[in-house]
């Protein structure tokens, strides 16, 4: 077996991944412009395919209230401080300060618009 995808029931699945696509650099793999709004999006590398759509029958949870160390999405990122500008100039929001660890590593926590969370990371060394 193989990863394929994670999912997400969200309000406005169309718009988010817009904003995916505009601001992290996602790519669309298949989109539904029809009920349930089923969008697959992948990074550049198609290491990470995230799927959207909005299912009434499901609960839409309200991401604003999952706390960031329970559920998020990672990123790498270069230089976290200019993704936290260039993110939240597109309507995103910080959550809390970056972390900083021993081992070299940083970490800070940005909401997209509609409250699901995306972690930035910089590595000193990276997974991949």
């Amino acid at each position: 077996m193989r990863f394929e995808h994670t999912a997400y029931n969200v309000a406005e699945p169309v718009a988010q991944v817009k904003w995916y696509v505009e601001n992290l650099a996602m790519n669309i793999l298949r989109e539904n412009l029809t009920a349930p709004f089923i969008h697959f999006i992948s990074d550049a590398e198609n290491r990470l395919t995230l799927e959207f759509y909005h299912n009434p029958s499901g609960q839409i949870p309200n991401y604003w209230d999952i706390s960031v160390w329970t559920q998020h999405i990672a990123f790498t990122s270069s230089d976290i401080d200019a993704d936290i500008a260039r993110l939240e100039a597109a309507g995103g929001k910080q959550e809390g300060e970056a972390v900083h660890f021993p081992n070299g590593d940083s970490v800070v926590f940005v909401r997209d618009p509609w409250g699901l969370t995306l972690q930035l990371v910089q590595r000193s060394t990276p997974l991949f």
